[in-house]
């Protein structure tokens, strides 16, 4: 119940910012890029790079800091 309910919450977080993304876009004029210029773009850029920064920080954590379960049997 409690993951259904986070999963609806961060749809429409998502949904809203892009809402805003699209009725805002002529209020801070022309991107420098190209890519500026695409809707939503800022949107998933920085929800993919929200995903990488979560993956990267779980990879070095299993790979450094996590040990074997006879760590201090040896």
């Amino acid at each position: 119940m409690v993951k259904r309910w986070l999963f609806i919450a961060l749809v429409g977080a998502l949904a809203l910012s892009f809402v805003a993304d699209l009725l805002l876009r002529g209020a801070h004029g022309r991107g420098k890029f190209w890519w500026h210029e695409l809707y939503g773009f800022d949107l998933l850029f920085g929800f993919l790079g929200c995903l990488v920064l979560v993956w990267v920080s779980k990879a070095l954590g299993k790979h450094l800091v996590q040990r074997g379960e006879d760590y201090y049997d040896r």
